[in-house]
């Protein structure tokens, strides 16, 4: 693993790191297993006897992110570097936004395949840092690339968490779903969790993670079973930890 990221964590009785970078080839079958597993329970996909979750994009036009503590995969995305993004070639028809037009087609990437797990039963992690700790990797590794925005498509329950963060995105307007038969039929099928598509520029979300890390983490200890987080535009309760950043 090439290690981009990391975090320290602090249980009660025992220190750990969140690793975040771009998984080895070594690692590769355990990232498309976690995927799997995290997609089949939620019935997004349906069972296959390899139990690993792979599509037409998983070849040299895709790179990989994870997030790990120790050997155990908690979290993962995908960015896909192509001259058509699947958003916009494969799931919806809609008319390119004029931000989008103004970015160069090698220029752009799509994020897809964002997960976060729990860690352990009974110990409490917060999904958002390990979302926001893959979206900072991303954001470094496009910046490497040159990459300035791109596509993504998103759950109706994802949005409402992204809003909530005011996390930095925008929704296309006057689309229509075109997604039929393939890997991900099941997840663009549901009425209730409709699949929305987005853009996103990629200062926007820069500036916002550099907002999050802009100060070192604060930290205010109630007792020894909770403690307050403030940092930038988080400002929540978390128990049974503690973080710092490294």
């Amino acid at each position: 693993m090439k290690v981009f990221k990391k975090i320290k964590l602090k249980f009660k009785n025992s220190k750990k790191y969140i690793f975040f970078g771009i998984p080895g080839n070594e690692e590769l079958r355990d990232f498309f297993h976690f995927r799997y597993i995290n997609y089949y329970e939620r019935g997004y996909i349906k069972q296959n006897v390899d139990e690993i979750d792979v599509d037409e994009y998983d070849d040299e036009r895709s790179v990989y992110f994870v997030a790990k503590i120790e050997n155990k995969i908690i979290g993962c995305s995908r960015l896909i570097i192509d001259k058509h993004l699947p958003t916009e070639k494969d799931c919806f028809n809609f008319e390119e936004p004029d931000a989008v037009s103004k970015i160069e087609r090698e220029k752009r990437a799509e994020v897809s395949r964002l997960i976060v797990s729990k860690y352990e039963k009974g110990v409490y992690l917060p999904k958002n840092l390990v979302m926001l700790g893959l979206f900072d990797v991303m954001v470094m590794y496009c910046r490497m690339r040159g990459i300035r925005g791109g596509y993504s498509f998103i759950k109706q329950s994802l949005k409402e968490k992204l809003d909530k963060l005011k996390f930095p995105y925008h929704p296309i307007k006057n689309y229509k779903q075109i997604y039929k038969k393939g890997v991900l039929e099941n997840y663009f099928s549901s009425n209730e969790n409709p699949v929305i598509p987005i853009y996103y520029l990629l200062d926007e979300i820069e500036n916002y993670i550099n907002r999050i890390y802009s100060n070192k983490l604060i930290f205010i200890k109630i007792n020894d079973d909770e403690i307050y987080f403030k940092s930038g535009l988080i400002w929540k309760v978390y128990k049974k930890f503690f973080v710092k950043n490294k």
